[in-house]
């Protein structure tokens, strides 16, 4: 017996969750050339349904932003494989889902969705995209805001339990000496939680974190919670942890460093570890990682990177923000060199080499790099939400 034709009219007979089930497994491009097939198809791939089909079944990629210029999204053909095979999903200039035309900052990541700042005088224009479905949504300012000399740290992600998505807005209003201009005290402390789906942000009532001297900070996000590095004014430092569904701050200790800096120090989430990337040495970037989230005991200095000549050429700042964004078998790791460049570094061999098989970068032209999951998930179904298409 000869097995049936596989035409649109075959799938017109299946079941939806069926039909779901195939074509979540189909490359990115792919399902979107899908909707095209037919209307009941387009209305299918449309549903949360599907978008939880397959983002159980993406695999994760990178999300690449040069400031005022350009974003691109990329998927990896292998997650395991170091030759960094991959394919480019999609690319538009970043004016096209941000309300205005100056720098543009990636600050999270979650589910298919990206989080993003655009630094204005008057306040921080913040976005929440999907590049997949072409949605963004302008966050609106949050209540009080204060134009003042302040330290403000951002993140996003997902409640573990609830799956509530967030924006996290850490900021200290500070007083700075007026001789050494060196930061002296805080003279006010807020901390502002947006969820997705209610239009509006609320204050939180809790204990901010001191973030010191930290203004590059973007919270990492990990385990249903976000991440930053702080440092307060009597010059302790820790990790700041931030519960997304409990909405408390609580803190983790450090790994034991040679020493402590807010300026070369930088928390990030690894795969499934909490890692700190230690940059003080101006030869090599020790990476640790935390074994068991949550046991401060489990900190382990994973592997010790040396810093490619090449870095010295874009100079000491750039070379003092250096970390892995994924580690590969056999020892290979893809690292990022904040605002400047990727690159690829062989623990076997200690050799790097620019990324160039993703377009990037001559290090003129500020980046940003961060490891991203495509999903089909609308932001049309998150209500009191202002959707633009683009």
């Amino acid at each position: 017996m000869k097995p049936p034709k596989l035409t649109s009219e075959f799938f017109t007979h299946l079941p939806p969750e069926t039909t779901i089930d195939i074509l979540s497994r189909l490359p990115i491009r792919t399902i979107v050339r899908s909707k095209l097939v037919c209307k009941s198809w387009r209305d299918l791939l449309r549903t949360r349904e599907f978008a939880d089909s397959h983002l159980s079944r993406s695999t994760s990629g990178l999300a690449i932003c040069e400031y005022s210029s350009e974003l691109r999204i990329f998927e990896f053909e292998d997650e395991h494989n170091h030759q960094h095979r991959h394919n480019p999903v999609t690319g538009f200039p970043c004016r096209k889902f941000a309300t205005i035309r100056l720098p543009t900052a990636i600050q999270g990541s979650a589910n298919g969705l990206l989080f993003s700042r655009g630094i204005t005088r008057q306040f921080d224009a913040l976005h929440i995209c999907n590049p997949i479905t072409r949605e963004c949504i302008q966050l609106p300012t949050p209540e009080n805001y204060v134009n003042s000399p302040t330290i403000v740290a951002n993140g996003f992600g997902v409640s573990k339990i609830t799956g509530r998505y967030k924006v996290v807005r850490v900021s200290l209003e500070y007083d700075r000496d007026p001789y050494t201009y060196e930061l002296v005290g805080i003279t006010k402390s807020s901390c502002h939680v947006y969820t997705l789906g209610t239009g509006k942000w609320r204050s939180i009532v809790a204990s901010v974190p001191p973030l010191g001297n930290n203004q590059y900070s973007i919270g990492a996000f990990l385990n249903g919670s976000l991440h930053w590095f702080v440092e307060d004014f009597n010059g302790s430092y820790s990790i700041s942890r931030f519960d997304l569904e409990t909405e408390t701050f609580s803190s983790f200790a450090l790994p034991p460093l040679r020493e402590s800096d807010v300026h070369s120090q930088i928390v990030v989430a690894l795969g499934d570890y909490l890692c700190v990337c230690d940059n003080l040495s101006e030869d090599e970037v020790v990476v640790w990682l935390m074994k068991e989230y949550g046991d401060e005991k489990s900190w382990a200095k994973e592997i010790v990177i040396r810093k490619p000549q090449f870095l010295r050429g874009f100079g000491g700042f750039a070379s003092n923000f250096v970390c892995p964004v994924r580690i590969f078998e056999h020892g290979h790791v893809l690292m990022s060199c904040y605002a400047v460049c990727l690159f690829c570094y062989s623990n076997e061999t200690e050799t790097a080499e620019l990324a160039h098989m993703f377009g990037v970068f001559d290090g003129h032209r500020g980046m940003q790099v961060m490891l991203h999951r495509s999903s089909f998930l609308s932001l049309k179904c998150f209500p009191m939400e202002n959707v633009t298409s683009f």
